[in-house]
């Protein structure tokens, strides 16, 4: 991935405002030894999206808990935490509500997460990579997919006539099938990454 910078951290928000949406996700890494400053982001009060992301943390919950009993069972332990591709501190930031309120995307579905191992056992009986806790270079990559991918958004609203600059030179019907294109995207990026992510652990390691 290039010797990149770390990602400049995001002030934190406005007005009326609750814990980051990965808080039990930042419970779960702390549990396995790590310290995400998931306490640092905060996102726009909205029941109904504070309900989809309990949802979405229970389901990761759930499919964390199958996972480690499934390979307990085949290896005799297993301790793996969730890994995100795109991580909390770029949901928790200034482009987060790109991703959940306009792509309908959430950051603790299958397609954003890694199984890698919360502690040295666990990599020696899995063959897990081990967790890092945040790869700052993996996060600076996809801060700048999504940077692009909103001013990219941001452009099609435009041409759908959202914006007060804009002008409607596109049906609705066509608007919604580049959105879908877009999110297809991101999901695919991410898939993309996963590997690569496990490269450059096994280089760190």
């Amino acid at each position: 991935m290039g010797e990149l910078k770390e990602t400049v951290r995001p002030a934190p928000g406005a007005d009326a405002a609750t814990p980051a949406f990965h808080k039990q996700l930042g419970s779960m890494l702390r549990d396995a030894g790590f310290a995400p400053d998931d306490e640092a982001g905060i996102v726009p009060t909205a029941d109904n999206r504070l309900a989809v992301f309990a949802a979405a943390s229970k389901r990761l919950q759930d499919r964390t808990e199958t996972f480690n009993r499934d390979m307990t069972a085949r290896h005799g332990h297993c301790h793996a935490v969730p890994f995100l591709v795109i991580d909390q501190k770029i949901w928790d930031g200034p482009h987060g509500a790109f991703l959940y309120a306009q792509m309908g995307l959430i950051g603790y579905d299958e397609w954003n997460v890694i199984m890698l191992a919360g502690d040295p056992q666990t990599t020696v009986s899995c063959g897990l990579e081990s967790h890092p806790g945040f790869l700052p270079s993996v996060t600076q990559v996809m801060t700048e997919h999504v940077i692009a991918w909103k001013a990219r958004h941001n452009a099609l609203l435009e041409t759908y006539g959202i914006t007060a600059t804009g002008g409607r030179e596109i049906s609705h019907e066509q608007y919604e099938m580049e959105k879908d294109t877009l999110r297809n995207e991101i999901i695919d990026k991410a898939g993309w990454m996963k590997p690569r992510i496990i490269d450059e652990l096994l280089r760190k390691a």
